[in-house]
């Protein structure tokens, strides 16, 4: 067993990925949206759930981040949507929607 932190490498292929970016992101509220954590969060558990993970040895999943690698693809992908007009961010803070952190939101168009 691996108790090492190793990040998550996913076996989704672009169009997979980017599907499940799609939905994670109209699953979520539309006036708070998402944080790029939360999102990579949400497809790590499905990876997970799904298992499309390129080491199905890591049983011991202690690191809760995907890899570097695959953040790099998130982010691509996001900005495809972006510039598709199906997703925008919610910049700044605001007490009222909860976003006091500061942290930027993607929320579907």
């Amino acid at each position: 067993m691996n108790y090492d932190a190793n990040p998550i490498h996913t076996l989704y292929d672009n169009e997979t990925l980017k599907h499940l970016i799609e939905v994670v992101i109209e699953n979520n509220d539309s006036t708070s949206g998402t944080t790029f954590l939360n999102l990579c969060n949400q497809i790590r558990q499905q990876a997970i759930r799904d298992r499309a993970l390129a080491d199905l040895e890591n049983t011991v999943y202690s690191s809760q981040e995907l890899a570097p690698e695959e953040q790099v693809r998130v982010s691509r992908f996001l900005w495809e949507l972006i510039w598709e007009h199906k997703v925008f961010l919610l910049f700044g803070r605001s007490p009222l929607l909860g976003l006091s952190n500061g942290e930027d939101r993607f929320v579907k168009y």
